[in-house]
């Protein structure tokens, strides 16, 4: 009974705020929304400068072969070198393509093409795809232009390789950036929300009220993570709605599976927000301590970057981060079909983190009867 009384208490207090039931429905909206088409690794519109020192029309199919690819922007064509490379001095090239005086006469003997490739590396992401789309191009006319030169009549055999990509046949960014977006939407709500739970109690000096009463820490405790599992709950079936309705995509494993993490994921960041709270004197300190601890393990997590692309001891930090083990099993469950038997470690990871979360949050906090 005495559970039941303090949920109403929690609920009514969640939904009197004026602006947290507003925010647990905008911002999984937004991130669904805005953040797939944001943020992407696909990079178009690279403004290219062609050194075109043969002007045949091999060396014109060639550019346009680049320029019809859809990712270039072609903003000269000169003879040039040196006007070349300031262009891309004063940032208005990204990439220029040389081609050689001898160009045609080179393809039709079916030797190597007399072409280079230089790309603005400041943004260093956007210099290596540029360069390799590039070189994707320049690969795709030889072929088309001279077939038979790719191979020579002398040569031993020839190894055909062919790439096939499973689990995301098109490499559409957005299907794979759509559960890491779930995981940062969830995250974020259910991490910030309970910090803001017990300090802002104590800023209005509601928290003697429940201090004086006999009821048990964990009871307390519990009675606050509950409401947070239900507004995970609702932001998750509006992410998996958007993302079936507006991009069609659809879950390749259980949903259930996903929900059963997400409840995991509830004890480790509803339960840190609180740990944080019970320490905070304010919810200004609540705040900036939650947004630093948010910040670090998403840039850990594997979210952005691949985790096997950090240094040994980065990894090793890694596996004290929460956000890794949601982060995999939400992107297995969702691109791959995974079943608990393929991310079982991640659910021990997480329910383990959880535990030991929890376990702190009650233990911390300062009852007095």
């Amino acid at each position: 009974m005495v559970l039941l009384y303090l949920l109403e208490k929690e609920f009514k207090q969640f939904f009197r705020d004026p602006g947290l039931p507003k925010m647990a429905i905008a911002f999984p909206v937004l991130m669904m929304l805005v953040f797939p088409f944001a943020v992407s690794m696909e990079i178009r519109n690279i403004n290219l400068v062609v050194v075109d020192s043969n002007r045949s029309v091999a060396s014109s199919k060639l550019i346009e072969t680049c320029t019809a690819s859809g990712y270039f922007n072609l903003v000269a064509v000169s003879d040039d070198p040196d006007w070349a490379m300031q262009q891309m001095d004063k940032n208005r090239a990204d990439a220029i393509l040389t081609i050689e005086s001898d160009f045609d006469r080179c393809l039709e003997r079916g030797e190597a093409l007399p072409v280079g490739i230089k790309v603005n590396t400041i943004n260093g992401t956007k210099g290596s795809i540029g360069a390799g789309y590039l070189t994707s191009c320049i690969q795709r006319y030889r072929a088309e232009a001279s077939p038979a030169s790719t191979a020579s009549p002398t040569a031993g055999p020839q190894l055909d390789v062919s790439a096939k990509y499973y689990f995301n046949t098109y490499l559409d960014y957005k299907k794979f950036m759509v559960p890491a977006l779930i995981v940062i939407a969830i995250t974020m709500l259910t991490g910030f929300f309970p910090a803001l739970n017990i300090v802002s109690e104590k800023e209005r000096g509601t928290i003697e009220q429940i201090n004086v009463t006999p009821v048990n820490r964990g009871v307390f405790i519990l009675c606050k993570l509950i409401p947070y599992w239900l507004v995970a709950f609702f932001v998750l079936t509006a992410c998996l709605l958007i993302a079936r309705w507006v991009f069609d995509y659809s879950c390749a494993g259980s949903v259930g599976l996903m929900y059963f993490f997400t409840a995991g994921n509830i004890l480790v960041t509803a339960g840190m927000g609180l740990l944080i709270s019970n320490y905070s004197e304010n919810a200004q300190q609540a705040m900036f301590v939650t947004w630093f601890f948010m910040m670090v393990f998403m840039l850990v997590s594997g979210i952005f970057t691949p985790i096997a692309s950090m240094p040994d001891w980065a990894q090793a930090i890694t596996y004290l981060n929460p956000m890794r083990y949601y982060a995999d099993a939400m992107r297995g469950v969702y691109i791959k079909g995974s079943t608990l038997a393929d991310v079982w470690s991640d659910a021990a990871g997480l329910l383990t983190i959880g535990t030991v979360m929890v376990a702190w949050v009650i233990l911390s906090y300062k009852k007095t009867t």
